[in-house]
């Protein structure tokens, strides 16, 4: 039977355990902290050296079954002060720094990246490109997406401005790779909850990956988990998952589109699937994370899928994609 997304927001809420061998502030992880002290340090080496050749759960962070050099390692990658570290090691450009639109949105700041929400960057892109090379086609410049996005009413202006081309190509590109890789037939709004939750709040990287690769295989693309993994881009994959729709204001400021779909909604509601409750439990959340984007809710689950695989050929929003 295929759920209506209005069932499946109110009634599906899929539990997903939060793993975690190190210490966890709050809903923020500390990978590798095993004293509790918001620092991975010399105290934790110390920990980590006494478990050496046993199978102690906290101080076995790769999960083999044996503390040894590996989460030595591990521990090591993880060295400083906790939520320090950049997922991307900074060679990719946030979307701000063409431009930011806060004054549009109240949750769209830095400072709202809780929870393992992380702001937008250019790795999108990259994950984007990785998906359209699986599909058998050319990567594209952010111009080329922001250029449909404008040409399909899917923007809140009629023409681009400064570096909006950019911005609105990276955006729509980061919704594509979150979502496009869903086959229709398992579409379901509450795997992109799930999946987004799981790459958010697992604290174990190792965990982590296991259980978004096992949803990828189970709802997306036959080969697409394979693809990723052969090409040790699956991280690339995670990371665009982690991204929070809401930062820099984009999704109100540039990408408020306006395109009539079914009759019931318009492009920003269906926009708003990627976005969750403060909890991470519920998809299509409203701009205070408090309550349901309502109109997206009336509109069918082919009709919101096929609106985001559109993104990912750069074809008709209410038409047939993928």
């Amino acid at each position: 039977m295929n759920l209506n997304a209005r069932s499946v927001v109110v009634s599906m809420a899929v539990s997903v355990p939060v793993f975690c061998a190190s210490a966890l502030h709050g809903d923020e992880c500390c990978f590798g902290d095993m004293t509790d002290d918001q620092m991975v340090n010399g105290e934790d080496i110390g920990y980590l050296l006494s478990a050496w050749s046993t199978s102690d759960s906290q101080a076995d962070l790769d999960q083999s079954g044996i503390v040894d050099g590996a989460d030595l390692a591990m521990l090591l990658s993880n060295w400083g002060m906790c939520g320090h570290h950049d997922h991307d090691g900074g060679k990719y450009t946030l979307i701000t720094d063409w431009g930011d639109f806060h004054g549009s949105n109240n949750n769209s700041h830095h400072e709202q990246m809780v929870d393992g929400r992380t702001p937008i960057t250019t790795e999108a892109m990259v994950a984007y490109t990785n998906l359209r090379a699986f599909l058998d086609l050319p990567a594209l410049e952010f111009e080329d997406v922001g250029q449909w996005a404008f040409d399909e009413e899917l923007t809140n202006n009629d023409q681009a401005w400064g570096t909006d081309m950019i911005g609105v190509g990276l955006w729509y590109a980061m919704q594509g790779a979150k979502v496009g890789w869903i086959t229709d037939e398992a579409y379901d709004p509450q795997i992109l909850a799930d999946i987004q939750r799981t790459a958010r709040t697992v604290c174990n990287p190792i965990e982590m990956k296991a259980a978004v690769m096992d949803m990828v295989r189970q709802y997306g693309i036959d080969g697409y988990a394979d693809y990723l993994e052969d090409n040790n881009i699956e991280d690339i994959f995670i990371n665009t998952l982690k991204m929070e729709p809401h930062y820099g204001g984009w999704m109100h400021g540039r990408c408020h589109g306006f395109l009539p779909i079914e009759g019931v909604a318009i492009a920003h509601d269906i926009n708003h699937l990627t976005v969750l409750n403060w909890a991470q439990t519920l998809p299509f959340y409203n701009d205070t994370f408090d309550w349901p984007q309502w109109p997206a809710l009336d509109v069918s689950d082919s009709g919101v899928i096929e609106y985001f695989q559109s993104m990912v050929v750069l074809g008709d929003p209410r038409g047939q994609n993928m």
